[in-house]
């Protein structure tokens, strides 16, 4: 046990001693993760455009569409204009002074009354006139566009949706609950990666390039224990600077999606919190072995890096599982099929449907995927042709 705490005191020095090593990533990462989607959030959120629509023609029906609610504030500025300024208001579109030009017919009201079909059965033509490279445009046009699509739909009124019953299920938490169960695994299952990329390769592949690795063999300790060092060490490390950038990660995305981070906390409870950490370092300690005999079998760290691309590929491809389909709660074989039950098991947690059982199946099965790790990886240690690459 001794022996171990000497490797693990090894490693930690190693790191903390290196300030750029700690600064790029323990506090960067979560930092700049922060600050970045705070301003995507506020670009998103924060920013109520108000767009200068331009109606010739003005209809009773049509300011309807974009008369907001009471206590909201309009995005749209109605302005009403004469036929023969038609020209001049398209130059304005260009210039980007006007948003939008909208062209209803004369009777538009009285036809909208009467079913949408004029005196000699034809279909009244609305002209929307924008301005394509402006991005206030565009986004005026496709929001009028949307709204008359809809008033034209329910001008037959042959039936209604959801007037007096029907309607969404779920709750805003519940939505949003599920928006993170998509995009958090998958995220958190790349910070650990990244973490574990940029420590084990260094720690075991740039000793043998160095040398060094020799040296530490000849001491009186054994190969287990200088491997159980080493990973317990990485994954801590790894898993310090997974949990920076989740940090950063969970009070920004709140940002990111109009929400608040008050409430993002409060949707999951101290229990689930301490779940998710569990499972973070279960993560960690999979893939920081899974590393570890790859950088063993290395040359170098270029080399290492290298042939842990293929394991990048497959990690990324397993946290995406969460946005393309969902696991039910009762199928536990998943949770034994390691990495993807992790995944699936932090997208239970934040989906608000966690599950006590498959938590304890996939701790157990990682942690007997973990002591194969080590014993193949110790295995390696005592191999002189493996260290020394003969």
């Amino acid at each position: 046990m001794n022996n171990i705490l000497t490797v693990i005191k090894k490693e930690f020095a190693r790191f903390f001693k290196d300030k750029r090593l700690v600064l790029s990533t323990l506090i960067l990462p979560g930092l700049l993760i922060f600050v970045l989607y705070t301003l995507l959030g506020s670009v998103f959120y924060d920013r109520a455009p108000t767009y200068t629509v331009k109606v010739i023609h003005p209809s009773a029906f049509f300011t309807a569409l974009f008369t907001p609610a009471e206590g909201e504030a309009s995005s749209f500025d109605l302005i009403d204009a004469e036929a023969e300024d038609a020209e001049s208001i398209k130059a304005e579109i260009r210039a980007g002074t006007t948003d939008l030009l909208v062209v209803l017919p004369e009777n538009f009201d009285d036809l909208i009354v009467s079913g949408g079909v004029s005196a000699v059965g034809e279909a009244p033509n609305v002209e929307i006139w924008y301005n394509s490279a402006s991005i206030d445009s565009s986004s005026a046009f496709s929001t009028v566009s949307a709204a008359l699509d809809a008033l034209e739909d329910s001008v037959s009124n042959r039936f209604d949706i959801n007037i007096s019953a029907g309607g969404d299920v779920s709750t805003a938490q519940e939505a949003e609950a599920s928006y993170y169960a998509m995009l958090l695994p998958f995220l958190i299952l790349t910070f650990l990666f990244s973490g574990c990329m940029g420590l084990a390769p260094e720690s075991i592949a740039g000793e043998k390039e160095r040398g060094t690795i020799a040296t530490l063999l000849v001491t009186p300790i054994r190969r287990s224990e200088l491997v159980i060092g080493k990973i317990a060490s990485l994954s801590v490390l790894s898993a310090l600077s997974a949990i920076s950038s989740f940090i950063g990660t969970f009070l920004a995305l709140p940002r990111l999606t109009g929400g608040s981070i008050g409430a993002a906390f409060a949707s999951y409870s101290a229990g689930q919190i301490v779940a998710l950490l569990a499972i973070m370092l279960s993560s960690v300690l999979l893939i920081v072995s899974l590393i570890s005999i790859i950088s063993s079998y290395a040359k170098s760290v270029k080399e290492a890096a290298s042939l842990s691309v293929p394991l990048m590929i497959v990690v990324m491809l397993i946290g995406l599982s969460t946005m393309m389909f969902t696991v039910s709660s009762s199928a536990h074989a998943v949770f034994l099929i390691p990495i993807y039950n992790c995944v699936q098991a932090m997208a239970e947690i934040f989906s608000l449907r966690f599950s006590w059982v498959n938590l304890v199946i996939t701790l157990a099965s990682n942690l007997v995927y973990i002591v194969l790790l080590v014993w193949i990886l110790t295995r390696m240690f005592k191999s002189e042709r493996v260290i020394f690459n003969k």
